[in-house]
């Protein structure tokens, strides 16, 4: 019994897991949830202020992002999908400090890019 409360406490300390938890926008106003379902992680709007659902068409409890994997460096492979326009977009995210993460979005070539900071909110 013993080993296997060990096995399932070290799983969810996995250094892919760092990145759940909720982060704010740089504006600081709106923020996401990062969550993790089987071997993926998603994010979902957590906080919508007055300037990220008009600059941006955020929406409280819509997903954001979804199927990012983490290759033991950087979480890729994911897609966001543009409130406003619908778009989808790649996205890959990495995390420099525990506190905040670089989210780097871009359309077909990663050399046409958008990088944003995020940092954790805390409760």
């Amino acid at each position: 019994m013993f080993l296997l409360c060990f096995l399932l406490g070290a799983k969810a300390d996995q250094p892919a897991d760092r990145l759940i938890g909720r982060w704010q926008f740089p504006s600081k106003g709106s923020s996401v949830d990062i969550y993790k379902k089987g071997s993926l992680y998603f994010a979902r709007v957590a906080e919508v202020d007055q300037a990220g659902e008009q600059n941006f068409g955020l929406m409280k409890d819509s997903l954001l992002i979804y199927n990012l994997r983490y290759d033991g460096e950087v979480w890729s492979g994911g897609r966001l999908i543009h409130p406003k326009t619908g778009i989808s977009l790649s996205v890959e995210v990495q995390m420099y400090r525990p506190q905040a993460i670089d989210v780097t979005v871009y359309k077909g070539i990663k050399l046409l890019h958008r990088k944003f900071t995020m940092t954790r909110q805390e409760f």
